[in-house]
């Protein structure tokens, strides 16, 4: 099986933690802690900044100095937030990220912006020498994610993908079982998706007029996307997750439950090598030894993983409930549940990954690859079209119209680097 030369050296063995229930050994990087204080800022304070401030904010020897958003209305929320929980005035915003960027008293960034921003923020915070919490997807492309892999590995940084559930005792619970054998040859895998083709095309919405800078940054908040007239829709009522330009389609989902499904098998380092849509609702993928993954709706509840095996299987979600086929699967595990929508144990680690300098459970290198198979599987679903995917050269061979699609826009002057 090919496995990506480019990570082959991992910052977290997963695959060893599962089975051995305590951290693998972990890559330690040269940079020296910050004092105990960790100093953090977060650029994006919309939806899920809205929900994971508080979270963060609550860390223990954590003090946030600033925000950056291009809409004030959402700047302004965050430093009243900071300010009151720090019980004074001085939370800087900003709406440009460079400014932010440049101060040498942040120690760490956290980045809840539209998936169109995640990769380049990433990149540039990290060389700025900046720590970096990182909303999923990691990336809206290969390269993207390929650039922030390197990032990460030249500037010596702490990077953990916002895919909390890595975290979360059910799916833990789930891991282990596969993990362990307890299950027999793991043959299929089902990943759950509780939207599929939401942002398969461009949509333009009327042209509305466009609020003075002080209110909303527009070239900043279109980022690296392809320019477009303004509708307040976009930015105020999340309508950007139904546009192709903005948005990463089955990565929304699969950024949480195909990296779960690798994870459980031990393939973060690889991805499926053939993509095959099922109707309008399923994508049927495949490692080169025949492991199936099914890409799917219809789960109980959000981000639904099922594991089958030769001698049972184990289904989870976040309802925080384990099924199992037999019920002494689950004899002497204590499983943990944590809301998804405010979790802490993930966020705590790296604070934790901050401090001790070893990397966080996921960096940049294991969620790659995940992504890889996310970007993938959306192009094939798109088309409905039935594909190899070779992962060496990226490319879906024979199709190059196919392949043109795993392209993602590098507007200037927001062009991609690292």
């Amino acid at each position: 099986m090919f496995i990506r030369k480019a990570i082959s050296r991992r910052g977290f063995l997963f695959q060893g933690a599962l089975a051995a229930g305590a951290l693998a050994t972990r890559r330690t990087w040269a940079a020296p802690p910050p004092s105990r204080t960790v100093t953090m800022a977060i650029i994006g304070a919309g939806g899920r900044g809205r929900q994971m401030l508080p979270v963060f904010l609550n860390q223990p020897g954590v003090r946030f100095l600033a925000v950056c958003d291009a809409v004030r209305e959402r700047r302004e929320w965050a430093k009243q937030q900071i300010d009151a929980f720090n019980g004074n005035a001085d939370c800087a915003v900003y709406d440009d990220y460079r400014e932010l960027l440049a101060r040498p008293d942040i120690d760490a960034v956290y980045i809840a912006t539209g998936d169109r921003w995640h990769a380049r923020l990433s990149i540039a915070a990290m060389r700025a020498g900046k720590d970096v919490y990182c909303e999923k997807p990691i990336s809206l492309s290969i390269a993207e994610g390929e650039a922030v892999m390197r990032a990460a590995e030249l500037y010596q940084r702490i990077y953990q993908g916002g895919v909390q559930r890595r975290n979360v005792g059910n799916f833990k619970t789930a891991m282990k079982l596969a993990q362990s054998g307890r299950l027999g040859r793991v043959h299929t895998v089902h990943a759950g998706m509780a939207t599929m083709g939401r942002s398969a095309v461009n949509h333009y919405l009327p042209e509305q007029p466009l609020p003075p800078r002080g209110d909303l940054f527009w070239d900043m908040w279109v980022g690296p996307a392809p320019m477009r007239a303004y509708n307040s829709a976009y930015v105020m009522k999340s309508a950007w997750h139904a546009e192709y330009d903005f948005h990463g389609d089955l990565s929304e989902w699969g950024s949480h439950t195909i990296d779960l499904c690798q994870l459980a098998l031990g393939r973060e380092l690889t991805a499926p090598t053939k993509y095959v849509p099922i109707g309008p609702e399923e994508v049927h993928a495949f490692y080169p030894d025949g492991v199936k993954m099914v890409l799917r709706r219809k789960f109980k509840d959000t981000c639904g993983i099922r594991l089958e095996g030769d001698e049972g299987w184990v289904e989870t979600d976040d309802s925080g409930s384990v099924y199992v086929s037999d019920p002494l699967f689950l004899e002497g595990h204590t499983i943990v549940h944590e809301d998804w929508c405010r979790p802490v144990a993930h966020p705590a680690e790296f604070i934790a990954c901050i401090r001790s300098r070893l990397q966080a459970s996921a960096p940049a290198d294991s969620l790659h690859m995940t992504h890889v198979a996310c970007h993938a599987a959306t192009v094939a679903f798109h088309l409905n079209r039935a594909m190899d995917f070779d992962l060496k050269s990226f490319t879906f061979p024979g199709h190059a119209d196919a392949t043109k699609l795993l392209v993602r826009s590098d507007r200037a002057p927001w062009k991609l680097e690292g």
